[in-house]
């Protein structure tokens, strides 16, 4: 804006005005009219010097703004191409998760349902880990149903994005229904030997999830029979015996497994079942002894 020039009549000036009329140097100027005229020429000249130097100013920093905001505006364009291409990428992959559409027969039905189990158990049945057997039992296959029809229902995908730091967020696809082990599951060392003669069928016909062979299949079978069948059953505490014994034997079976040094677990174990004894007689002791304190 334009800075209106000081009063050089004024009083303020009327030393320098005598001073320039009393300088040598300055022969043009006789009067006070001429000082003050060459005060103004002086300011005006100095200014117009400042006001350009301010516009040249004021002009680059407009430039450097324009160009800032014209940076940020193409790193935004940049980030909303990229992210409009995660997103695109992950929704082909949503895509591909679908169930694809199969052809049917009509007028043909299913002669048999396949035993619906535990989506947790089917799981690890599938990738041959180790299942504790309560999946097995009728009331975890209950909790399959629900479990099964929720998934039906209620499984979706979603594109979630990180926003703990908007500079450096991330996408994601993840799957609204997640499978996840039972609270309400019980290890087999807690199981009775009721619960795990009930349960052995369905964990045999599960067996199937892991295309174990018939081999496998005939052991599992083996060892079920196996304690079924043994004597320790008649003995007083024997069925607490022996479903600890499954336990034991059924764990470290999967454990060397793992190790890749399976063994024949239709092949009684005396050393375990000696060891189960002691551990239920313990047990038993320690009950008595509570009580007796009472």
């Amino acid at each position: 804006r334009n800075i209106p020039p000081p009063d050089f009549s004024s009083n303020t000036y009327a030393t320098i005005r005598r001073a320039l009329i009393a300088d040598a140097d300055s022969p043009g100027i006789t009067t006070g009219a001429e000082a003050q005229q060459l005060l103004r020429d002086q300011w005006e000249e100095e200014n117009g010097t400042l006001r350009a130097r301010y516009e040249t100013q004021l002009e680059e920093d407009q430039a450097i703004a324009e160009a800032r905001i014209e940076e940020a505006a193409n790193e935004q364009r940049i980030k909303d191409a990229e992210r409009k291409a995660k997103e695109d990428e992950l929704a082909k992959k949503a895509q591909g998760k679908r169930t694809p559409l199969y052809s049917f027969k009509q007028g043909v039905g299913v002669g048999h349902i396949r035993q619906q189990i535990h989506p947790y158990a089917k799981k690890l049945m599938t990738t041959r880990k180790y299942v504790p057997l309560w999946y097995f039992l009728p009331e975890a296959t209950a909790e399959a149903k629900e479990c099964n029809r929720e998934a039906i229902d209620n499984n979706r995908f979603q594109i979630a994005m990180d926003e703990t730091d908007s500079s450096n967020s991330a996408l994601t696809l993840v799957g609204s229904h997640t499978v996840r082990a039972s609270p309400n599951a019980v290890p087999d060392s807690r199981l009775s030997w009721d619960q795990v003669m009930r349960a052995k069928s369905s964990f045999l016909n599960a067996l199937s999830y892991g295309d174990f062979t018939n081999d496998f299949v005939k052991m599992f079978a083996g060892f079920y029979t196996g304690m079924d069948m043994h004597p320790e059953l008649r003995e007083e505490h024997g069925d607490k015996v022996l479903a600890l014994y499954h336990a034991e034997m059924r764990r470290a079976w999967y454990e060397g497994f793992e190790q890749r040094e399976p063994f024949d677990l239709a092949v009684f174990s005396e050393d375990t079942l000696e060891k189960c004894r002691i551990e239920i007689r313990r047990q038993n002791n320690e009950k008595a002894s509570k009580r007796c304190r009472w």
